[in-house]
């Protein structure tokens, strides 16, 4: 697919895109990354994760541009060039409700994540063990103590109009059990445009790789969007190209 483009400014996602379904990193999607940047295409990384938990990918394919908390936070040359944060007053609503509704939140910066609640509740455990990641400690003032650029919400489906927040929008990250919370104007896609045009890129240089719900505002903004074969369907909808899946070498694949 971009084996003879001009310099792209190219982005993925991490878990179900760069990762497989097991949170594994295929060699041939190392191989498919050192090539593109041999080819000089700048690689770039968008995701739901904050910035403990995406290290290690960031660190392991070496890439300095990273956009995270779904686009609350973003890194260029490893500096954080933007931020949009939660107030504190929409804080303490979403607490309020979730007090009320016996649901969970984790809050994010952009150094770290705690979790508001000391009992963890089935949906936070669940979603949390599902990803292989450790539960978040406990820390009822970090978000008094921090700037929050993200918060995860765990709570049904059908209660989520109970969190009729202005300033928020909610995305779906984890099916059954897990949403994001974060600003109305925040988004990966934001993020990577404002990002992409400052380094002189058009919008239709940008080309993305991704899977979930979360993926999707990207996924149209993109000069092209593709969508990995484990994606959801809605994302597949909304794409230009369908790979192979993130465990069957879709990202090797989609290159060539």
């Amino acid at each position: 697919m971009v084996k003879d483009m001009c310099k792209k400014f190219i982005v993925f996602d991490i878990d179900g895109t760069l990762l497989t379904t097991e949170m594994k990193f295929l060699d041939s999607t190392k191989q498919a990354l050192i090539s593109l940047k041999e080819k000089g295409h700048e690689i770039v990384i968008a995701t739901g994760r904050d910035f403990t938990s995406a290290k290690s990918i960031v660190d392991e394919i070496e890439v300095d541009t990273y956009v995270l908390c779904n686009g609350s936070a973003g890194y260029v040359r490893h500096e954080l060039a933007h931020e949009v944060t939660l107030s504190k007053k929409s804080i303490m609503k979403l607490i309020n409700i979730a007090t009320e509704n016996n649901d969970q939140i984790v809050f994010q910066s952009s150094n770290g994540l705690k979790r508001h609640f000391e009992v963890t509740g089935e949906s936070l455990t669940k979603a949390y063990e599902s990803l292989g990641w450790s539960i978040p400690d406990f820390d009822e003032m970090y978000w008094e103590q921090n700037s929050i650029i993200q918060a995860m919400l765990f709570c049904k489906p059908e209660d989520l109009q109970k969190y009729d927040i202005n300033e928020f929008r909610y995305v779906s990250w984890h099916n059954k059990f897990g949403l994001d919370v974060i600003p109305k104007e925040g988004s990966k896609a934001n993020t990577i445009l404002k990002i992409a045009e400052e380094n002189g890129f058009k919008r239709e240089d940008i080309i993305f790789f991704g899977d979930g719900m979360n993926d999707i505002e990207l996924m149209e903004l993109s000069g092209i969007g593709v969508a990995m074969g484990n994606a959801e369907n809605e994302v597949k909808e909304k794409a230009d190209l369908i790979t192979d899946s993130c465990n069957e070498h879709g990202i090797l694949i989609s290159i060539y």
